[in-house]
């Protein structure tokens, strides 16, 4: 039995079709950030210059980063809980990561829902990894362009412990 030639060209242009359509699905952006084990017995004074989260400078590119939802992923492989911040960008807030999202905002006295934005700071137990959305405010637009943002472990503040996230 022979296939015709329009039934094979539509066929061929079916899996061309399926095939474009694989590769051109939107996927998230994520950035990952390890955590970096501390000297044991060096005083803050001794450590010097250490940068806990690595890697130390993310550039976000707007025009192609920010086509799809943007994460940050944390990843702390040492045995020593650590914390993200940065000052500047904000995050969806959800129950994982802010426990008391059902509960009220101290400062505005309203209730704590889901998607709502947060600043960006979060705790990251030892051998523990967590993930995060990040809110485009601060990052997309003409404004933002060039803008950079320092992120630190709070948690160390004892430490020069910083990095930088650029927009571009």
């Amino acid at each position: 039995m022979t296939i015709q030639r329009p039934y094979l060209f539509l066929a061929a242009l079916a899996l061309c079709a399926f095939l474009v359509g694989l590769t051109g699905a939107a996927e998230a952006k994520e950035f990952k950030f390890v955590a970096q084990e501390l000297a044991t017995g060096k005083g803050a004074v001794e450590m010097g210059d250490i940068e806990i989260w690595l890697p130390n400078a993310v550039v976000i590119d707007q025009k192609e980063d920010l086509r799809e939802p943007l994460w940050f992923v944390f990843e702390n492989p040492t045995g020593v809980d650590h914390e993200f911040s940065v000052g500047g960008l904000f995050m969806y807030a959800t129950s994982e990561v802010v426990p008391s999202l059902n509960e009220m905002d101290p400062i505005t006295r309203q209730l704590l829902e889901n998607n709502m934005m947060v600043p960006i700071r979060i705790k990251v137990k030892a051998e523990e990894t967590k993930k995060i959305q990040v809110a485009l405010v601060g990052i997309a637009g003409e404004r933002s362009h060039g803008a950079s943002y320092r992120f630190f472990c709070p948690k160390h503040n004892d430490i020069r412990v910083s990095g930088f996230i650029f927009v571009d």
